[in-house]
């Protein structure tokens, strides 16, 4: 019987391999007018990124820029989010303010230290984004000067709430066919979304 199922071969692991991420694919060509679904990452299929609140500042960089991301969701002990954190936070000088008050290395402080907390952060509901958009997504985070929004499921009340995406507003720029980079500065982003939605 063993001979119709042939072992394979174990081979050594290669110097620096990685692992596989899962990596939701988006539909080309989208326009302001396609599903706003089709433009938000969705956390139901692909994993989210996240850090915990103990990290210090210097590593949470690191973690963004070798994601390749510029906002992480801040989990706590548990899994529940207890904020965001973006590299606008990182750049913003609060780090260096709160170093130079408490004797500390700004990058040596803690992602709790100058996190957005849950409270303070405002989210877009399932509900609404299923009826939207890829315009009305833009707008919305254009008239709030924001470059990220959560997307929460409330499961109509029935179970825990749980943040279920994530729309960015420089990658959704890109889906468009804006020219338009990460860390792009608002004031350009805002003009070129003007010219588009009027």
């Amino acid at each position: 019987m063993s001979q119709h199922y042939t072992a394979l071969s174990f081979h050594n692991m290669p110097v620096g391999a990685g692992y596989a991420r899962p990596e939701q694919q988006f539909p080309g060509g989208l326009g302001i007018d396609s599903p706003a679904l089709q433009a938000m990452t969705d956390l139901r299929k692909v994993t989210a990124l996240t850090v915990e609140r103990t990290n210090t500042l210097a590593a949470t960089r690191e973690r963004m820029a070798k994601l390749g991301v510029r906002m992480l969701l801040v989990t706590g002990a548990t899994g529940a989010v207890m904020g965001i954190i973006t590299v606008t936070d990182l750049d913003s000088g609060r780090p260096e303010k709160i170093a130079a008050k408490t004797g500390e290395q700004p990058q040596e402080l803690l992602v709790q230290d100058i996190m957005t907390l849950r409270g303070r952060i405002e989210v877009l509901r399932l509900e609404d984004v299923c009826n939207a958009s890829v315009g009305q997504v833009l707008n919305s985070l254009r008239q709030a000067g924001r470059r990220h929004a959560l997307v929460l499921d409330d499961h109509g009340s029935q179970q825990a709430a749980e943040i279920c995406g994530i729309f960015s507003l420089t990658r959704m720029c890109g889906q468009i066919g804006l020219d338009i980079l990460p860390g792009e500065a608002m004031k350009k982003i805002e003009t070129a979304l003007g010219r588009l939605l009027g």
